[in-house]
């Protein structure tokens, strides 16, 4: 129905596709092939115009055109309004098959590649038993926006995301590594997996006046006496000449060093370091192979737009939005660097992101609404790696990974496919590295006997530039530590 102009009773509910005008969108079937994200962020049908020709952004709610009189032609009119808009968000849970396919396609490679860190890897499978939502504050039409993933068009969470809520809930919620008086020395191993940033502030244990502030400097005498604090420290402060005080222990330098931390920004505003620890984006798989629309309801609209006080009267509004259902498939992969971390750390981090994940599954959650249940996960533990995780096929890319491939290798050594092996000239050692893992050095009849399995033009190579690339070795592992064998065999 078509409104006339100047009408005061007369009303419908409008919308008109935001595509070009050669796409024939007015119809459900059109994009019904298509992936959430792109129906949702691309080829969104739920936008209307005043007059039902004119383009006007959709605000959260299907505009009503006219002024329905009070009653029922009203609440026909609110309802109408309802149905439009909860229509076009459920168009846009719909996940065909060939996303699912893809979907399955992209956790399938994630665990394929995870296998082969072997103990340097860490997969987690579980799932959720929250709805989960993500990137509400995205740009979109109706001002609750969701992280899909481009070009794909699938829902994921980044792992930067996943990066900051292990930080978190290391920080408030583990440290059973530590006996329980000393717990907060767990602080100094946070930095040493999740890195260092001390620019940041508000609300962060540089903050006096948050809760973190408060604990951190409570506790700072525990946090000072972690005897791995001082190795990161040095690593902080580079060739700083002027900062090498705080690395000496006579004069205590660490807890010097987080007093100095505390009373400002001028020291650590330039202080950073990244952590031993990779977070791999995470792609849920949907409970039913669909999203659902889920509803929150405000009741303070007025106030958080500024036009009034805050007051218990305010007639709450309900605001759709899209996320995973519970019940939905997670899977978590984090990839570890362990000649990054110090000894102590090297043979108890998969324990410490246990708990850390442990701690926000049950008590954090994982993407928006937190606050209010949204996010949280069943606990589970992390999958073991295969007896034979550490043999690699041949080749330098993760993409020819096979868990045959290389040839087999017994428990406790594995293949390194494309080493590079170097030569300290000055102590005659030969180390090699491979995927930020590094063997223990060899010299003497160990080094000598590995330049002649070599040969003549490798092993005059290596002398020269003191380094060789692609080479195809084979070497003992216990823990996280790595012994070069010798070369793979042909």
């Amino acid at each position: 129905m078509r409104l006339k102009r100047g009408s005061l009773t007369a009303w419908m509910p409008q919308r008109i596709a935001a595509v070009p005008a050669y796409i024939a969108s007015h119809t459900k079937a059109t994009f019904q092939d298509a992936p959430p994200g792109h129906k949702f962020l691309g080829y969104f049908r739920n936008t209307q115009g005043d007059d039902g020709d004119a383009f006007a952004p959709f605000k959260g709610k299907a505009r009503i055109v006219g002024r329905p009189e009070p009653g029922p032609q009203r609440r026909a009119a609110n309802d109408e309004q309802k149905r439009e808009f909860d229509g076009v968000l459920n168009e846009v849970c719909e996940i065909p098959t060939s996303s699912i396919q893809q979907l399955q396609a992209l956790r399938h490679r994630q665990k394929a590649h995870i296998a082969h860190y072997g103990t340097a890897g860490y997969s987690l499978c579980t799932t959720s038993t929250a709805p989960f939502a993500t990137g509400l504050g995205n740009e979109h039409p109706i001002e609750n926006g969701f992280a899909f993933l481009t070009p794909y068009g699938l829902p994921y969470l980044a792992g930067s995301g996943v990066k900051g809520i292990l930080r978190r809930a290391a920080r408030i919620g583990t440290g059973k590594r530590h006996a329980k008086p000393a717990r907060l020395a767990f602080r100094a191993d946070v930095w040493w997996l999740f890195g260092f940033e001390g620019a940041v502030d508000d609300g962060s244990l540089w903050d006096a006046n948050s809760p973190p502030g408060h604990a951190f400097a409570r506790d700072l005498d525990k946090t000072a006496a972690n005897p791995d604090l001082y190795p990161f420290i040095r690593k902080l402060i580079a060739g700083d000449k002027n900062l090498w005080p705080y690395t000496d222990p006579a004069q205590d330098g660490a807890r010097q060093f987080l007093q100095a931390c505390l009373a400002g920004k001028s020291l650590r505003s330039g202080l950073q370091a990244g952590g031993a620890l990779d977070f791999w984006d995470v792609f849920p798989s949907p409970a039913g192979n669909k999203l659902v629309v889920e509803i929150m309801t405000p009741a303070l609209r007025k106030y958080y737009q500024g036009d009034e006080a805050p007051h218990d009267s305010g007639a709450p509004v309900p605001v759709s939005f899209l996320a995973v259902p519970a019940n939905s498939q997670f899977d978590f992969h984090v990839v570890c660097h362990p000649t990054r971390l110090p000894v102590s750390l090297q043979g108890t981090w998969r324990d410490l992101m246990q708990q850390a994940f442990n701690h926000a599954f049950e008590w954090v959650g994982f993407g928006a609404k937190t606050s209010v249940g949204y996010g949280a996960m069943n606990g589970a533990k992390a999958v073991a790696a295969p007896s034979n995780t550490g043999t690699m096929a041949t080749g330098s890319s993760a993409d020819n990974f096979s868990p045959n491939g290389g040839g087999a290798t017994a428990v406790g050594s594995q293949t390194w496919p494309t080493a590079t092996v170097k030569l300290n000239p000055g102590k005659g050692e030969i180390t090699a590295s491979f995927n930020g893992m590094t063997t223990a050095p060899i010299k003497g009849a160990d080094a000598d006997k590995f330049r002649a399995a070599l040969g003549d033009e490798l092993a005059a190579k290596l002398k020269k530039k003191q380094e060789i690339k692609g080479i195809a070795i084979e070497v003992g592992q216990q823990g996280n530590a790595f012994t070069l064998k010798g070369l793979a065999a042909t």
